[in-house]
């Protein structure tokens, strides 16, 4: 058979091997699934040694490495390496971004067993085609590189030619559908997460105006009684007691709102720091809400538990774990605060038993008007910016808060605050 005609039957059955090879490109999964597939196809009629691939569609440029059971790990050090220099030379890379594509890590994998292979000798740079992976005349977004076992002619340089282009459309094509679907999640999420805040918002307003309400009308009587009795002079000190109680109560609702927005917005809280015995401040937090809740507090508290920091920021945070406790914990069982020293921290945990929070839950747990499925649905009542201020304050001493739940240990809040803490300066305020 002359050459021309043993030519042209090699072109036209790589032309099938192309057609066949498009046809798993039209429906690319990905490049660790559709590459070994086109490889097979395209090793029966180019005998690889090595295919190298380096794409750079996304941050990373990415290289994975496809070989011969019969290639040494020599051979395919000096395939990487020769493929990732003609890649920096073909896309002008910088130093930096060289140095980026050399250090990147590399997957290898060994070709199908049924892809055709053969003895290799030792390898020569004209075994190499290396060819830039371009999409519309832009700068080059990868290289494949294959590599035979004997020196390649031009007929090989045209079918590796015609297999990159394919490949460029494909990956573009790929990567093109991977980020319109990622953006779509990503505004359907945004669209959701802006209907539940408006949702949530709603419910706070009405619930803020209801708590609102009681005291205002406390506020309210208690003057126009003053008003009609003047000269009244013990029970107006009784109503004028009543006034000053429940505007302090509405006070400190306004606080917590507006530090909870501070909090949402990014905001550090104010702190005035001072030198604090934590048993001391814990022990007249418990004992005011022990008036209100019964004896249900254990401490656990080293004598020496000495913090600089805001006393009043601590005593929220005690006040809130413990309400938390008390509202979504057992009724029948303690709830317990524990001081731990650590060498530079110092952690106050509040424990509960009861009703787990959900792993769903604990991700939204601290974020403003949120509340988890189990209190929305129960009879208890609440703003959900508690747990939002319980974060807020930790984090303006540099600490932090973290959850635990499950049934059968319970629920534990363990907040982590450094034993000086090093403050910005406009949060910062000594006393």
């Amino acid at each position: 058979m002359k050459k021309a005609e043993v030519n042209s039957d090699k072109a036209y059955e790589r032309l099938k091997i192309l057609y066949d090879i498009s046809k798993y490109l039209t429906g690319f999964e990905s490049i660790e699934i559709t590459f070994p597939k086109i490889l097979t196809c395209a090793s029966e009629t180019f005998p690889l040694l090595t295919v190298v691939l380096i794409e750079h569609w996304e941050e990373k440029p990415h290289t994975v490495v496809w070989h011969s059971s019969k290639a040494t790990e020599e051979q395919m050090l000096e395939a990487i390496t020769h493929a990732r220099d003609v890649y920096s030379y073909m896309s002008g890379a910088t130093q930096s971004q060289s140095a980026d594509i050399h250090k990147n890590m590399t997957s290898k994998t060994v070709l199908p067993r049924n892809a055709k292979t053969q003895n290799f000798g030792t390898n020569k740079k004209q075994n190499y085609i290396v060819l830039p992976l371009i999409i519309y005349n832009l700068p080059p977004l990868g290289a494949l590189q294959l590599e035979g076992g004997s020196a390649l002619d031009e007929t090989d340089l045209e079918f590796v030619s015609a297999l990159a282009d394919l490949v460029s459309v494909a990956l573009d094509r790929f990567y093109k559908t991977k980020r319109e679907k990622e953006l779509r999640d990503s505004l359907q999420n945004k669209v959701e997460n802006l209907e539940n805040e408006r949702e949530l918002r709603e419910a706070f307003v009405s619930l803020l105006t209801h708590d609102l309400r009681t005291p205002l009308s406390v506020i309210l009587g208690s003057a126009q009684f003053i008003l009609r009795k003047p000269d009244d002079l013990k029970s107006n000190q009784k109503f004028a007691e009543k006034i000053v109680k429940h505007v302090n109560r509405v006070g400190q609702m306004i606080t917590n709102l507006l530090d909870a927005n501070r909090i949402h917005s990014g905001e550090k809280l104010p702190l005035k720091l001072e030198s604090v015995n934590m048993c001391s401040l814990i022990e007249d937090t418990v004992a005011e809400l022990g008036t209100i809740h019964g004896d249900r507090f254990v401490i656990q508290c080293p004598d020496s538990a000495e913090l600089f920091c805001d006393p009043n920021g601590i005593r929220r945070i005690i006040e809130n774990l413990c309400n938390n406790a008390i509202k979504y914990g057992s009724p029948n069982t303690p709830v317990t605060l524990k001081v731990k020293q650590e060498v530079e921290n110092l952690q106050i945990s509040v424990h509960n038993f009861g009703d787990a929070i959900s792993t769903e839950d604990q991700k939204s747990l601290f974020d403003q008007f949120r509340r988890t499925q189990s209190a929305l649905g129960g009879t208890h009542k609440g703003w959900g910016i508690g747990l939002t201020l319980v974060r807020g304050v930790a984090e303006a001493h540099g600490g932090s808060v973290a959850v635990e739940s499950n049934k059968n240990s319970g629920t534990v809040f363990t907040v982590t605050l450094p034993k000086n803490a090093n403050l910005p300066g406009d949060n910062k305020s000594e006393g």
